[in-house]
C-alpha cells in the first residue's frame, strides 16, 4: 500500500507579521498536487495542525477546503486528517461523519472518534487508526479514568482504545505528538512546560508505519517506521537548513516499510545570510527573492539597516548582529528595570546602540530638561 504522509501545514500563519497564505496555497496546488496525480497513492494522510490557529482566516479555511475538493472528489483518494495542539478539534471535526462518505476521514472531538477504517490493496487489508491531539485533562474526562495524569498516559489510552478494535495483520497509526528523541524547531509551540509532554515511541509498536505530526523537521524515530513528515513550508529560521516536503511511504504484502521523503520546492525559500553588512549588499551575485534573516558580524549599528537590506532583499525579514551582544558594554547594561529610572534606561539604551560614544554633555542636558518636562506634564494630569 502507497502513503502520502504530511503534517503541519499551519495554514494561515503568520511570518513576522505577514500572512503565508499565498505561499501555502502555491505550495499545494503547484507542487502537492501534481506530485499526487503523478504517483496516484493509496490514501493522503495529514497528521495535524491543520491551520495555525482554532479560529483561522477566512482565506486558509477557502484553501483546505479547495484542496481536500481536489484530493477527495477529483483524485477519488482516501484523505485521513488529524487535529493537532494549533487546531480546534471541535471546529475541525464539524461533519466528519458525512465526510466519510466521501472519502475524507477527519479525527478531532474524542466524544466522536470512531475506530480503524479499514482500506485494502492487492495483498489485503490495512488499518488506519487516528489519533488526534489531545490534552491529558481531556482524556482523563472522556475516560472517566482518574490515573490518567500525563501526555503518555493519555495516549497510550487512546491508543490502546484503538489497537483492540484492529483485525488486520497490516496496520498505520496516525498521530499528533512529541515522541521522545525527536528533534526541535522554533516554530513549534510546547505543549507544556518541562518536558513532560514527551510520549514513548514504543505506544507505536506493532503498527506497521506510524505517520506523526507536531515536529517540523522531517525525521525518523524509532527506526523507519515512526517517522514525522516535517511542515508544509519552513516556518521559522531555525528551519532554513530543513529540506521540506511529504514523506512517500510503500507497505509491502509482510507489513514491511520503505518510506523516503519528496522534496517540493517553495516559491520563496527561507535562508540566512551571514557576514559583514557591507559585504554582503556588495555581493553582486546574492540577489534573490527569498525570505532572508541577516546574521552580521559587524560590532557597530548600521543606520537604517533594514531600509537598506530590503532595497536589495524586498522579502528581508529580520537582522541580527550577535557580536554587539558581546561588546564591552554589556555589562553596563544589566540594570535592574524595578529600581532603574527611565532616564537610566534610556542612556543605557544609547550606550547599547553606540558603544564607542554615550551621550555628550549638550545631549545629557538636553535629557534633563526632557524628562523633568514629562514628569512636570504627569502631575498635571494625574490631578
Amino acid at each position: 500500500m502507497r502513503l502520502v504522509h504530511t503534517a503541519d501545514w499551519h495554514l494561515g500563519k503568520l511570518f513576522y507579521g505577514d500572512y503565508l497564505t499565498d505561499e501555502q496555497d502555491y505550495l499545494l496546488k503547484e507542487q502537492f498536487l501534481p506530485f499526487l496525480r503523478d504517483c496516484r497513492p493509496d490514501a493522503v494522510i495529514l497528521a495535524g495542525d491543520v491551520y495555525d490557529r482554532s479560529l483561522p482566516p477566512v482565506d486558509a479555511v477557502a484553501l483546505f477546503d479547495e484542496v481536500v475538493t481536489k484530493i477527495t472528489k477529483d483524485m477519488k483518494l482516501p484523505f485521513f486528517v488529524i487535529s493537532g495542539n494549533h487546531d480546534s478539534a471541535s471546529r475541525l471535526s464539524f461533519g466528519s461523519r458525512l465526510l466519510e462518505q466521501g472519502g475524507l476521514y477527519i479525527s478531532g472531538d474524542l466524544r466522536h472518534l470512531g475506530g480503524p477504517v479499514v482500506l485494502s490493496d492487492d495483498w489485503g487489508p490495512v488499518s488506519f487508526v487516528s489519533l488526534p491531539f489531545a490534552e491529558p485533562a481531556a482524556v482523563r474526562h472522556c475516560s472517566q479514568d482518574d490515573m490518567i495524569r500525563d501526555w503518555d498516559q493519555a495516549l497510550q489510552y487512546l491508543c490502546r482504545q484503538q489497537r483492540q478494535q484492529v483485525t488486520t495483520a497490516r496496520s498505520v497509526c496516525i498521530a499528533h505528538a512529541f515522541v521522545a528523541g525527536g528533534a526541535v524547531s522554533d516554530s513549534e509551540r510546547p505543549l507544556s512546560v518541562g518536558g513532560t509532554e514527551v510520549v514513548s515511541p514504543a505506544l507505536f509498536a506493532g503498527f506497521s508505519y506510524t505517520a506523526l505530526g507536531h515536529l517540523h523537521g522531517p525525521q525518523q524515530v524509532g527506526g523507519q517506521m515512526i517517522r514525522y513528515a516535517g511542515s508544509l513550508l519552513k516556518y521559522s529560521f531555525s528551519e532554513a537548513g530543513q529540506k521540506k516536503g511529504a514523506v512517500l511511504a510503500e507497505i509491502d504484502k509482510d507489513g514491511g516499510v520503505c518510506s523516503e521523503t519528496i522534496p517540493l520546492a517553495p516559491r520563496h525559500d527561507v535562508r540566512i545570510m551571514t557576514g559583514f553588512f557591507d559585504d554582503i549588499m556588495g555581493d553582486g551575485t546574492a540577489v534573490h527573492d527569498d525570505f532572508v534573516l541577516l546574521r552580521l558580524q559587524d560590532t557597530q549599528p548600521i543606520l537604517d539597516g533594514m531600509a537598506k537590506a530590503r532595497r536589495k532583499f524586498p522579502r528581508a525579514l529580520a537582522l541580527e548582529m550577535p557580536q554587539r551582544q558581546l561588546s564591552d558594554t554589556a555589562g553596563e547594561r544589566r540594570l535592574d528595570l524595578q529600581q532603574s529610572t527611565a532616564q537610566q534606561l534610556f542612556e543605557s539604551f544609547v550606550s547599547a546602540m553606540r558603544p564607542q560614544q554615550g551621550l555628550t554633555a549638550a545631549e545629557k542636558s538636553c535629557l534633563q530638561d526632557l524628562w523633568q518636562e514629562l514628569e512636570r506634564e504627569e502631575r498635571e494630569e494625574s490631578r
